[in-house]
């Protein structure tokens, strides 16, 4: 019994002391400016989670359609490559030479690999490259072997003939400082959500 008579006085109270606390400004502007505190600190650690960690990027064209399709969101992360370069077969979100939006593409070749397209088959340090987990057609134009630089990456679309990638003089392979990132997974729409 004495227990409900403790409950319902501190209800008594606490609803009392919410009503004094209303009429009295101080308190409320002290409970405002500490909200306000509370979300400047929650979207200052989002926007510091998508800026060094994660970031949802909209896959947009058909360049490395099937592995990816135009519309869906990749998760990309980010951190990975703060320790380590890019590995051949990443899929990777860069920035072209002298570009200011991002593209979605896969590491073909790294620093000190030769990338040759001959007969359309692609040819990686001499040896044909297999690729039938995402590619199983011929490539339109052939490409003179090509050694990539120390500190940079070759990049090709999963669409090989639809693709503007590293085989194109103008945008040619990738300095490591281009890259933002690594995809490993489609998050959207969530019927196809997967493991890149």
């Amino acid at each position: 019994m004495s227990e409900k008579i403790d409950k319902t006085l501190r209800a008594a109270l606490l609803k009392d002391a919410e009503a004094i606390h209303a009429k009295d400004a101080p308190y409320k502007r002290a409970a405002d400016k500490e909200f306000v505190l509370w979300l400047v600190i929650v979207l200052a650690a989002a926007f510091a989670l998508r800026l060094f960690l994660f970031e949802p990027v909209r896959v947009v064209g058909d360049s490395m359609h099937d592995t990816l399709v135009s519309g869906e969101r990749m998760l990309v992360e980010k951190f990975s490559y703060w320790f380590n370069a890019p590995e051949r077969g990443d899929i990777i979100i860069c920035f072209y030479p002298h570009h200011t939006t991002s593209c979605v593409k896969r590491v073909i070749g790294i620093g000190g690999d030769s990338v040759e397209i001959r007969d359309g088959i692609l040819y990686l340090n001499g040896e044909k490259l297999n690729e039938s987990a995402y590619w199983e057609d011929r490539i339109d134009q052939d490409m003179a072997e090509y050694l990539v630089p120390e500190g940079h990456v070759f990049v090709v679309g999963d669409n090989r003939n639809e693709s503007s990638d590293s085989r194109n003089p103008l945008v040619g392979a990738i300095p490591l400082e281009r890259v933002v990132g690594k995809v490993i997974g489609v998050v959207w729409p969530f019927d196809e959500a997967r493991r890149i």
